[in-house]
């Protein structure tokens, strides 16, 4: 990651390269720091103001170039007091350091201001998470001169008069979480021709290398998941050159005291390409199924951050058994592929009938889900993946669909979201849409015979594989990989959705 954030004791407002300034709606040009900017500026703000008509309502940005005091000065208005947040602070922040790079700014400067309020260690986390996600590209494709139109920040300044062990300690739990984020998002922006199943177990040991004995990681061939009896998983990868590979992470804390903790087990779509199979995908919907490992791509991120996070330093701690689950193939077509009327065994001991190809991501859930019950023991089971279309449908590009059983755990999980400013949708679990899955010839079908309800009927499919735990469904079709122009913390491609939601849900649970 590029870039550094130190914390100065000087008073506003200094000088320097650029200075990034809020403002709420309700009165600012009354406000004490404000008049003394507007002199600073020899009345120059005021009068930039004035002519764009600028109110300071939310995501609103006007810029002032000067030859003195600051070399730019970047306004951005957070809207109504009412409705403030850290984590919109945190997004309408991002923004300002953008700006700041289409300014080609090297530092910028940011003071503390009484709105953002005491909570020291969360305006440090926000803090950081705003400065590096924004400075977040992914440039490994790029050529040599293309590379050299990428201007990165290189450090931040936060003034605050007073010291806060628990501000440094929220920097640095931010700049942790970012490292995660930036491991999920260049993962998804790779090429299914760079990455495949045996990249993310590569990806898995480098995790358990740099976690010092926090993280273990075991990985299960086709012959070992045959044994098992995960026949829905296996039928996936059949078609595809690479092989699967069942990804299992496990974290142990070092001085867990409490074996009573509920286990926790986050298990991530992995999906390295999608092709469709045999019911093969339009040319264009094919286009970004590189991303149908973003599941699988933020349970690593998570762990990547769980294989540094130190109590002492960034002030958090799990004390739970957290496990990862990474079901990761391919879904290709050729003489060896999966087919439509097929029948597969699970491992629950239930059978599917293969009705659509392409709904292969809910197939390699389902032994997942399985196996987290039976042999991980899991209470509370966190399942993430791109996986359907109708979700996207339903609710569009920026809100996450969400299914569980347990309303404590939807509700805990909701809170964390909201927090985070990770938008999420509960929607139901209609038991009366399950008899489109049933089967005459087996236990299950894979897909309904209806183009209506797909989002709800593929949670209800893998619901059927949830015997006991505690179980929340996120379909991140729509949030994994942002399409448009970078907003907030999200950048252009990949999100890394779900990481900071993830991490409070932890903290909730602790």
């Amino acid at each position: 990651m590029v870039g550094e954030i130190a914390l100065q004791k000087d008073n506003f407002p200094q000088t320097g390269d650029t200075l990034i300034y809020f403002l709420f709606q309700e009165g600012f040009d009354k406000e004490k720091n404000f008049q003394l900017l507007d002199k600073k500026t020899k009345g120059r703000l005021k009068e930039k103001i004035k002519v764009y008509d600028f109110k300071a309502k939310e995501n609103e940005v006007i810029t002032l170039e000067l030859f003195d005091f600051y070399k730019n000065i970047i306004i951005l208005g957070l809207g109504e007091k009412k409705d403030f947040s850290l984590a919109k602070w945190r997004d309408i922040l991002a923004s300002g350091f953008r700006q700041a790079q289409v300014l080609k700014s090297p530092v910028v400067n940011i003071f503390y201001d009484s709105f953002l309020g005491k909570d020291f260690f969360e305006i440090g986390k926000n803090l950081s998470l705003s400065f590096y996600l924004a400075n977040y590209f992914f440039d490994k494709y790029k050529g040599e001169e293309e590379r050299k139109k990428i201007h990165w920040l290189k450090q931040l300044n936060f003034y605050f008069k007073n010291s806060s062990l628990e501000l440094k300690k929220g920097i640095d739990y931010g700049r942790l979480i970012s490292e995660g984020i930036y491991l999920t998002r260049d993962l998804v922006n790779q090429p299914a021709l760079d990455l495949h199943p045996q990249s993310l177990v590569e990806t898995a040991f480098l995790i358990e290398k740099e976690s010092q004995g926090k993280i273990k990681v075991e990985i299960l061939d086709e012959e070992e998941c045959q044994k098992l009896g995960m026949g829905a998983f296996l039928a996936v990868g059949k078609g595809s050159y690479n092989k699967p590979k069942f990804i299992v992470l496990k974290y142990h804390p070092l001085g867990i005291k409490n074996e009573k903790k509920e286990k926790i087990c986050l298990i991530g779509k992995s999906i390295t390409f999608d092709s469709g199979g045999l019911s093969l995908k339009p040319a264009q919907a094919m286009e970004t199924m590189k991303i149908d490992m973003a599941g699988g791509a933020t349970v690593l991120g998570i762990f990547k951050i769980l294989a540094h996070l130190d109590k002492d330093k960034h002030g958090v701690f799990f004390n739970h058994n957290i496990f990862g689950i990474l079901p990761a193939c391919e879904n290709m077509p050729s003489g060896n592929a999966l087919k439509p009327g097929d029948i597969l065994s699970t491992l629950s001991g239930k059978t599917v009938e293969v009705i659509n190809t392409d709904a292969e991501g809910r197939l390699t859930l389902s032994d997942a889900l399985s196996f987290a019950e039976k042999y991980l023991e899991s209470s509370v089971i966190i399942d993430l993946a791109t996986l359907t279309g109708a979700c996207m449908v339903a609710l569009g590009d920026k809100i996450t669909g969400m299914w569980g059983n347990d309303e404590k755990t939807n509700d805990d999980f909701l809170k964390a979201a909201k927090k985070e400013k990770e938008k999420v949708h509960l929607m139901p679990l209609e038991k009366d849409y399950i008899d489109g899955l049933r089967s005459d010839i087996a236990d299950l079908k894979n897909v309904i015979d209806s183009s209506y309800g797909g989002a709800i009927t593929a949670a209800l499919f893998l619901s059927e594989f949830v015997k006991k735990a505690k179980w929340i469904h996120l379909d991140i079709a729509g949030t994994a990989y942002h399409r448009k122009e970078p907003k907030g913390i999200f950048a252009k491609g990949a999100t890394g959705w779900g990481v900071l939601s993830i991490l409070e849900f932890l903290k909730i649970k602790n």
